[in-house]
């Protein structure tokens, strides 16, 4: 028996072909035994209940666990918090807490009534109203909008203090960059697991324009691994495929045991990945002992 997981985050579809490509990515991946999913949350109008009809339809078709993302920014606490005893009636038991995008609209929602402050002020909120299971995220090479690393630390521990149960990484692609950031963590007193966040490239190009607005660095490996795949997707998958393994099996040789990933609604095909990772974990674990 070994205690390898896997997770994996979804969004809403929000049209028919997307809802097609949803179901048929979460049925590939409901065998595989998951840990739990994810799905993501619109904040706001027809992207809330878009998120909260996703989630309940979940619930109802699969006996996976579904863990719901919720944001606070740009609503009160009474609005954010009704939303949560929703998901808690709908049999969510899991939330992966967070702060959301900047909006515009923040300033009207402090007119409507008492807001939410910080994620560690959301926590304690929440569990208010149930015994969530929290995530919450962080940023191995560190949040753009945070100070410094060490003020990134001190913000992580203060979501784990407050009662998340985990954190789930932004992805990354550097190992050594994850490692040092898992000593800040241990230098800092935080004990709470820290899952990996994994990202598959499915298209080189757009990864690259969505790891520049995350501030997360691309090894030069990368694009000599890809450059022979431009415009072709079949080759595409197949260096994703082993990039993924080879970056999950490393992650084992380094003690981590719990994966994320960001499946973007795509059908991935992980099971040659999940079970090898589940081989490697007894041996893995007696040699980090």
């Amino acid at each position: 028996m070994n205690d390898i997981g896997f997770s994996y985050e979804f969004f809403p579809p929000c049209n028919l072909t997307g809802e097609r490509r949803f179901w048929r990515s979460l049925g590939c991946l409901e065998v595989m035994d998951p840990t739990f999913f994810s799905i993501t949350y619109g904040a706001l109008g027809s992207g809330q209940e878009n998120s909260l009809s996703t989630i309940k339809h979940v619930v109802a078709e699969s006996q996976v666990p579904v863990a719901a993302h919720l944001t606070f920014e740009g609503s009160t606490k009474e609005e954010i918090n009704a939303v949560a005893k929703r998901l808690s009636e709908m049999g969510v038991d899991r939330i992966v807490a967070l702060r959301g995008d900047d909006r515009e609209n923040a300033a009207d929602a402090k007119k409507r009534g008492p807001c939410y402050q910080s994620v560690p002020d959301f926590i304690a909120g929440l569990l208010e109203i149930y015994p969530f299971d929290i995530s919450v995220a962080c940023y191995p090479e560190v949040h753009p909008k945070a100070k410094n690393a060490d003020a990134d630390i001190h913000q992580l521990k203060e979501k784990l203090d407050a009662g998340a149960n985990r954190a789930i990484t932004q992805f990354f692609f550097d190992l050594d960059e994850y490692d040092r950031f898992r000593d800040r963590a241990a230098s800092a007193g935080i004990t709470s697991s820290i899952v990996p966040g994994i990202l598959p490239i499915r298209d080189f190009t757009k990864m690259t324009q969505f790891a520049g607005r995350c501030g997360t660095k691309i090894p030069q490996r990368l694009y000599k691994s890809f450059e022979p795949a431009i415009d072709n997707t079949e080759l595409t998958a197949l260096i994703a495929q082993r990039e993924a393994e080879s970056f999950i099996d490393q992650l084992i040789d380094r003690g981590s045991n719990h994966f994320h990933i960001y499946t973007l609604n795509q059908t991935i095909d992980l099971r040659q990945c999940v079970e090898q990772a589940q081989r490697m974990a007894p041996a893995s674990q007696a040699a980090n002992a």
